[in-house]
C-alpha cells in the first residue's frame, strides 16, 4: 500500500511538470513607468510571438518583429521596442511613451 501511495505520488509530480500554458496564454502583464508619469502594461502571449500592450485607455495585439537589438512588435502604427527591463511604446494615445522601466 505504501509502495502504491509513493508511486501515485511521483506520478501526480511528473505529470504536473509536464503541464503546458495553453497556446494563446499570456504571462502576468508587466506594468512599465514612463518619462512624465506616464504608464503602460505589457502582457507577453503565444511564447513571446505577441503581446497585448495597454496603454492610454486601449489594448491592442502586437505581433513580433525584425529587431536588430532587443524585442520589438508592431501592429500598423504602434510600437513597443524594449530591451531588458527598457521598453519605449508609440502610437497609442497619450504617447510616445519614452525612458520606460519594467517595475
Amino acid at each position: 500500500m505504501r509502495r502504491a501511495l509513493i508511486l501515485l505520488a511521483l506520478l501526480s509530480l511528473t505529470a504536473a511538470g509536464c503541464a503546458t500554458l495553453a497556446p494563446d496564454a499570456t504571462d502576468a502583464p508587466i506594468r512599465y513607468r514612463c518619462q512624465a508619469g506616464k504608464g503602460f502594461t505589457a502582457a507577453y502571449a503565444l511564447h513571446g510571438k505577441r503581446v497585448v500592450v495597454t496603454a492610454g485607455g486601449i489594448t491592442r495585439t502586437l505581433k513580433l518583429a525584425r529587431s536588430g537589438s532587443g524585442a520589438r512588435y508592431t501592429a500598423g502604427q504602434a510600437e513597443i521596442w524594449g530591451k531588458g527591463p527598457a521598453a519605449t511604446l508609440k502610437g497609442f494615445p497619450g504617447g510616445p511613451y519614452l525612458d520606460c522601466s519594467s517595475q
